[in-house]
């Protein structure tokens, strides 16, 4: 065998893996602000503000948006952070819209106001994203499809003792006003994205409800079969609304607020229930002030709520595609290159800097590569289970396993029962002895599918290196390398049964 540094790297066994991480740790966690330049960077999350940090050294000062111990994905600012954005010199993020949807909302704000501000660096820019469909659908069957496979049509509504119950399976609702064409709302999870519904104080409109299942299939709400209804929850006293057939009818009374919930009926049973979305009632153009735009100074019309920044946006539609791609050390190598690229077209006067940083982390991140590939290959399984959200399909499609989990992409996603049965089966048929769980959600649920699957002998927690917690810092193991060395590795290896 060829002894090139990456072999050193990598050679050896659990002894080595510390050691590469420690050393790893060393260069990439480095936040003395003493040594760094005038220029700031914005990461909108911790793996990023790692990649960003690697390759500029001490050119910038780089903050991570999202606070020690909360979930990348998840975290919500308490407060508006634009102002620190646009205090930067360059916002680095993620063009995946609905990821962050706190991004796509600052994103759009300094494409209107502030683009002389901040340069815009989206680190997916050109990156081939997985479909969530292409990941096997919501739930990950046992040949790799989706349970509303097993259903006909139903997508996602299941029989159970001859009722039908929802299975969380909807993943999308599109409201479109039936007069102009033009998209209201969608919401996809817990929230909206384009509202809130103006409505005018004596004025009506009428929308037309699109819903998308879990397996990427249309429902059709105006077939026998389904049908839409509406209510308020609160604010009753300034709109009335009703349902039916595939149409939302909400009427103003008055000036004020409400907040209103779409209903997906089964045979004039509810299976499915929106988010609250927001309704103002007042005075307006057809309750639509200012030509229809939006908070933000700009209209939505061409519905796709896709990002152009200039610097290879994605356009991806919300929810479409799964933004995780770090978690495959090859890919991770290539939004690492894109943010070079990016700052060197920036800030060309440091090419050499950016260049010079980002080929040692690369190389890096190459040794993290083979170190995967060596402790995998020989294993006994070629499925794992993950009690967790699905925040690894890349690495399974990177070394060859495919990856079930009774939950989704997102952090407001939750199993259902017959989505944690669905996942005790698949554990028991695949001979698995361990459950993964993703530190940021907690073991209880690996715990419940541990007590239940015959052949579970244990759990073992996993990161989706998109956080970190104080602890794993103190440790040596809490930048993006040392989390994948030190918690992920010897995880998937026990989990695959690797030797």
């Amino acid at each position: 065998m060829n002894q090139t540094r990456r072999t050193f790297l990598i050679a050896g066994g659990t002894a080595s893996v510390s050691a590469v991480a420690g050393c790893l740790e060393e260069s990439d966690r480095s936040t003395d602000s003493s040594h760094r330049g005038d220029r700031r960077a914005y990461a909108s999350f911790f793996t990023l503000s790692e990649f960003t940090r690697a390759v500029v050294g001490d050119a910038y000062e780089v903050d991570n948006a999202v606070p020690s111990g909360q979930h990348g994905h998840e975290w919500q600012p308490s407060v508006d952070v634009l102002p620190t954005v646009v205090e930067s010199d360059v916002f680095v993020y993620l063009g995946v819209e609905g990821f962050q949807t706190w991004v796509d909302d600052a994103v759009d704000r300094i494409d209107v106001d502030h683009a002389d501000d901040v340069a815009l660096v989206d680190a997916a820019a050109g990156i081939d994203l997985l479909e969530y469909d292409d990941t096997h659908g919501h739930v990950h069957g046992h040949d790799g499809h989706s349970h509303a496979d097993d259903h006909g049509d139903d997508h996602g509504l299941t029989e159970v003792n001859g009722e039908i119950v929802h299975d969380r399976s909807i993943r999308a609702i599109d409201l479109t006003d039936s007069e102009t064409d033009e998209r209201v709302a969608d919401a996809h999870g817990n929230h909206w994205h384009g509202g809130p519904l103006e409505v005018a104080a004596d004025g009506s409109r009428t929308l037309e409800a699109i819903l998308e299942a879990g397996d990427g299939a249309t429902i059709d709400p105006s077939t026998d079969k389904y049908s839409i209804d509406v209510r308020i929850t609160g604010g009753d006293a300034f709109a009335a609304v009703d349902g039916g057939g595939d149409h939302v009818h909400v009427r103003g009374d008055g000036d004020g607020t409400a907040t209103l919930v779409v209903q997906l009926l089964v045979e004039d049973e509810v299976v499915w229930e929106s988010p609250g979305l927001d309704v103002r009632v007042g005075d307006g153009d057809d309750g639509r002030p200012d030509g229809s735009a939006d908070d933000h100074g700009h209209s939505h019309d061409d519905g796709e709520h896709g990002h152009g920044h200039g610097d290879g946006g994605h356009d991806h539609s919300h929810g479409e595609y799964d933004a995780k791609f770090f978690s495959d050390p090859v890919l991770a190598q290539r939004g690492v290159e894109i943010i070079r690229d990016r700052l060197i077209k920036i800030d060309p006067d440091r090419e050499s800097v950016y260049t010079s940083n980002a080929a040692d982390y690369l190389e890096q991140l190459e040794a993290l590569d083979d170190r995967y590939r060596e402790a995998l290959s020989d294993r006994e399984h070629d499925h794992v289970l993950l009690a967790g959200h699905d925040s690894f399909q890349y690495l399974g499609e990177r070394y060859g396993f495919e990856i079930h989990t009774p939950m989704g992409l997102s952090p407001d996603d939750e199993p259902s029962g017959t989505e944690i049965v669905a996942a005790v089966e698949f554990a028991e048929e695949h001979g698995l002895e361990y459950v993964l769980w993703d530190y940021f959600d907690g073991p209880e649920l690996a715990e419940t599918i541990a007590a239940e699957a015959d052949t579970v002998v244990g759990t073992e927690m996993v990161s989706p290196a998109e956080s970190v917690v104080e602890a794993w810092d103190e440790e040596g193991y809490g930048g993006y390398v040392g989390q994948m060395v030190e918690i992920n590795l010897p995880a998937f290896r026990r989990a695959l049964g690797a030797r």
